[in-house]
């Protein structure tokens, strides 16, 4: 009787066993066609590269690597020497070619009246009237060079286009620079984003506006909430260097990767993104669609 009983609760047991695990492979399976992952993520943002717009020798630097900036903030100073000797001779330009512009105004009112009482061809009117034309295009040149000189007197002072972080900093003071060479990386830090690679297979359901869950390798402890932004509009192998031959002798198929990304909503301070790193993302794709804010 007893040896029943045991045999009894023991296939009682393993039904059970069996029911919680029919049911948990259910629900794993159902949650899957709902809920679509991948780890091959990474972390991205907007970076700006700071570069100086004219060639100089660096007098002052205001920053250090990795230092937080304001939008306006001075980075940078390039030695401003050589620009306001510019200045000097755009201005004296200036006030040469406007004393010969009101000496070839002078000159063509003079002569037009001398060609108007025929004391003079017609032809010393035009060439007058030449000169005076001239004239005046030569004033707005040297107006345009002297606005020139001063807009690269002001450029010698390099501010931070955006708030966000300092990197990449190698320069040092007494460094000269050219104009338009990348300096060092200004990272925003408004908007943070997952470049997240999902197989080509896992797209079908995956929109723009879904909600979705981020979770950063970094931070195990705390997710970020995201939304789906947009789909790319291809591989990433489509757009290497070398694209993949597919129409070889040999050809093996391997699932592709498309890139999908996904808009960091709110990211805190508390827990400080860093772009390049890695970064788990599960798509809702039951969710409705939202716009990324």
């Amino acid at each position: 009787m007893g040896l029943n009983i045991s045999k009894m609760s023991s296939r009682i047991l393993l039904a059970a066993a069996s029911a919680v695990i029919l049911v948990a492979g259910i629900s794993y399976w159902v949650h899957n066609q709902d809920y679509i992952g991948t780890d091959n993520g990474y972390v991205n943002a907007n970076v700006v590269q700071i570069a100086s717009r004219v060639t100089g020798q660096v007098t002052h630097l205001y920053v250090t690597n990795n230092q937080f900036v304001k939008q306006g903030q001075a980075l940078l100073a390039v030695d401003p020497e050589p620009f306001i000797i510019a200045i000097t001779k755009a201005k004296a330009q200036l006030a040469i070619e406007q004393a010969n512009w009101k000496n070839a105004q002078l000159n063509a009112e003079r002569t037009l009246s001398l060609v108007k009482n025929k004391n003079l061809p017609m032809q010393a009117g035009d060439d007058a009237q030449a000169k005076l034309q001239g004239a005046v295009a030569a004033v707005e040149l040297a107006k345009a060079s002297l606005a020139q000189a001063e807009l690269n007197y002001k450029y010698t002072q390099i501010t931070a286009p955006t708030t966000g972080w300092i990197t990449n900093m190698s320069i040092r003071e007494g460094n000269s620079v050219q104009a338009n060479q990348p300096l060092f990386a200004l990272i925003g830090h408004r908007e943070f984003w997952v470049d997240a690679n999902f197989k080509e297979t896992e797209l079908a359901k995956i929109r723009p506006g879904q909600k979705a869950v981020i979770a950063v390798d970094m931070y195990p402890q705390h997710t970020f909430k995201g939304i789906v932004e947009s789909i790319g509009g291809g591989t990433g192998a489509a757009f290497s260097l070398l694209p993949p031959q597919n129409a070889t002798g040999n050809w093996v198929k391997v699932t592709q990767r498309v890139p999908v990304r996904v808009h960091v909503v709110e990211p805190t301070k508390q827990y400080p993104l860093r772009i390049g790193t890695t970064a788990t993302v599960t798509v809702d794709t039951r969710s409705s669609t939202l716009r990324a804010s």
